[in-house]
């Protein structure tokens, strides 16, 4: 799975995102973008039980020792589609 990380996304963005199965995550605590930096390692744990149970993530930064916390605004759709891998796979999911 793929995921962008920012302060915030344009609704058209997020949703294109979503359609190509990427995950549009922004930060809960806007200061914490300053906190990575180029090169950090981030992990993200059970990413998809993660999504299935609610909005926020879990993000490790191994490089620095920090943890942040992100949240999706995807609907319910907009969720399937990005853990089907984008749109179409979605829609060849449910045929």
């Amino acid at each position: 799975m793929r995921a962008v990380f920012a302060k915030s996304f344009a609704r058209i963005h997020a949703r294109n995102l979503a359609n190509f199965g990427i995950l549009a995550l922004s930060f809960e605590s806007p200061g914490d973008w300053d906190a990575i930096h180029p090169g950090d390692v981030l992990r993200l744990d059970d990413l998809q039980k993660t999504l299935k149970s609610g909005r926020r993530v879990r993000v490790e930064n191994l490089t620095r020792g920090s943890v942040y916390t992100l949240v999706h605004r995807l609907s319910a759709r907009q969720l399937e589609m990005v853990l089907a891998g984008g749109l179409i796979n979605a829609i060849r999911q449910r045929t």
